[in-house]
């Protein structure tokens, strides 16, 4: 089978309905696709959904773990990943899959979806103590994201994935429980030697936040915890043993934003405060269990030391991303 499409659904409803539909007229007969309904019984609109296979797993154990039930029910050689808020173009699957000429993964050109051209992410930057940054989030769409290219890590919200990768370095870390689980498996496939590839041809929409909003303090929480869990499992020895001072400086300088009324930032309520203080305290009490599952994948670590600090510093966030 040539292709699997795993679409992961909390609420379902029109946003899912949209997907699908324009799914359908994509897929050919040697393809599949899948909706996991990550949801307690009766919570998600299923009504009139147009095509494919529906797995409901009765229960909401977040987004990790419901794409791994899909992609662990997949048959596709490629497993393309989204969420169903999204809405791709008429040529987005075959655009992806032109572009993946080896086995990797693939990031599309991700719009926003209120119409205004802007883009949701071209793929991730990284920060090197593990924190991701949308790399043109709300920035129109133009010539500066024409070009592919490596990224640092790829959306969860739609990527393509090739199944030997996931035979060598796993699916998502349900551990992580939600956000970050993207650049988690990003890295982790990066180390093992695949490559990670922004296609701009494959463009598709994206309601940013539709499930779970965009700046709140839960996800502030979970991005905080996480991103210590991300550094500690894959990042080279030079960021992790310079892991406080890197998020000493990111933390000045999204606090600077914030007094200056830039940035996201400056959008998050003062809840967001101790929610983030919490996601470090949380991170730390992970970091045994990040480190041993650091030394359990060290057998498949292609880039060295070396080599993956290139990765990180040559697609890290600038200071000036973080202050506007």
């Amino acid at each position: 089978m040539r292709l699997s499409v795993v679409v992961v659904t909390h609420l379902g409803g029109d946003w899912l309905r949209g997907c699908l539909s324009a799914l359908k007229e994509q897929l050919g007969p040697q393809d599949e696709l899948l909706t996991v309904v990550s949801a307690e019984p009766g919570t998600a609109d299923l009504r009139d959904l147009p095509a494919g296979e529906v797995l409901d797993l009765q229960a909401n154990p977040r987004f990790a773990a419901a794409a791994n039930a899909g992609i662990e029910r997949a048959r596709g050689k490629w497993i393309l990943v989204l969420n169903d808020d999204t809405v791709p173009a008429p040529d987005f699957v075959e655009a992806l899959l032109a572009a993946a000429t080896e086995p990797g993964l693939y990031q599309p050109r991700i719009l926003l979806a209120d119409g205004s051209g802007r883009l949701d992410n071209a793929g991730h930057g990284l920060w090197p103590d593990g924190f991701n940054w949308a790399r043109g989030r709300e920035a129109p769409d133009g010539p500066a994201f024409e070009a592919p290219g490596q990224v640092g890590a790829c959306s969860g919200a739609a990527f393509l994935i090739h199944r030997e990768v996931i035979a060598r370095v796993g699916a998502f870390d349900a551990d992580l429980v939600a956000f970050g689980e993207d650049v988690d498996l990003s890295l982790r496939a990066r180390r093992a030697g695949f490559p990670l590839r922004y296609v701009p041809q494959a463009r598709i929409e994206h309601a940013l936040g539709a499930s779970h909003g965009r700046y709140g303090a839960e996800k502030v929480f979970w991005v905080e915890r996480n991103r210590i869990r991300v550094a500690l499992r894959s990042l080279p020895a030079a960021a992790v043993l310079t892991l406080p001072l890197w998020t000493g400086a990111r933390l000045g300088l999204l606090a600077a934003a914030r007094a200056r009324g830039k940035g996201w930032s400056a959008r998050v309520g003062p809840e967001a405060i101790p929610a983030a203080l919490k996601g470090l305290a949380a991170g730390v009490a992970c970091a045994p269990d990040a480190l041993r599952k650091r030394a359990q994948d060290r057998g498949e670590w292609a880039l060295g030391e070396r080599a993956m600090w290139g990765h990180v510093w040559g697609n890290r966030v600038r200071w000036r991303e973080l202050m506007r």
